[in-house]
């Protein structure tokens, strides 16, 4: 509805129509309230108008209906879909009995650090599972510590240099991930995979060692489930 602006001495604008305000300010300019009898009529013509022309209430400014209730908005939660490279990382954590309460958060630790270091995540995943099983509060007597046990005699200076937190989970991994890359460079997978251990050319207890710490990482990089075993096996036996 379009209306009228009427202009006054008091407010110098008031928009016409039959609406509170414009009554009130009609009624005070024409002086009404001079003796009680009009006050009283007032009174009662004010009671009448906020019954009959109330006010328009915020609601129906924003295009809701007074008294209608607002709507709730649902907010449904943002599931990241898993990557096939994470899901079978975590698959193969779980065969070699990694608890489950961090496997997750390991199984992507591992695949985002093998990408940047161009690396199987297969094999990061053996070396971690034979240094500390996944756990990543693990010391050795050797000064080595977290997940992929970081020797700290060795390592330790950079890491502090460049401010990485040893006993998190994902700084620890893409470090361990970035030795065992130099290394493996250097001088190829397994004995890069040696010399991540420690491995000493010139001695004799060093070169025992480091031969039963690669045959522990393949056994484990290699290692097939028991029921894939059994299912291959019965299926040549019926061929």
């Amino acid at each position: 509805m379009q209306f009228r602006i009427a202009f006054c001495r008091r407010c110098r604008g008031m928009r016409v129509g039959w609406n509170q305000r414009y009554i009130f300010h009609w009624l005070l300019c024409r002086h009404w309230l001079r003796n009680s009898s009009r006050l009283t009529a007032l009174a009662a013509l004010t009671a009448a108008l906020l019954i009959v022309f109330p006010e328009p209430g915020g609601s129906v400014l924003s295009g809701n209906q007074l008294g209608q209730p607002m709507q709730k908005t649902s907010f449904q939660p943002i599931v990241v879909p898993v990557s096939p490279a994470v899901r079978s990382m975590d698959a193969f954590l779980e065969r070699n009995e990694i608890r489950a309460s961090n496997r997750r958060r390991l199984a992507e630790s591992i695949v985002t650090s093998a990408i940047k270091h161009d690396l199987s995540p297969r094999l990061i995943a053996s070396i971690m599972i034979v240094e500390s099983r996944g756990n990543a509060f693990a010391i050795s007597g050797k000064e080595a510590v977290g997940i992929m046990q970081i020797h700290l005699p060795t390592w330790g200076q950079t890491a502090d240099r460049e401010g990485i937190n040893l006993f998190r989970i994902e700084d620890n991994i893409d470090f361990g991930a970035r030795i065992l890359k130099n290394y493996i460079r250097q001088f190829g997978l397994w004995q890069g995979v040696k010399r991540y251990n420690g491995f000493i050319a010139d001695d004799p207890t060093s070169v025992q060692s480091a031969e039963e710490y690669v045959g522990k990482v393949q056994r484990v990089y290699e290692f097939q489930p028991a029921t894939s075993e059994a299912s291959i096996n019965s299926s040549h036996q019926g061929l």
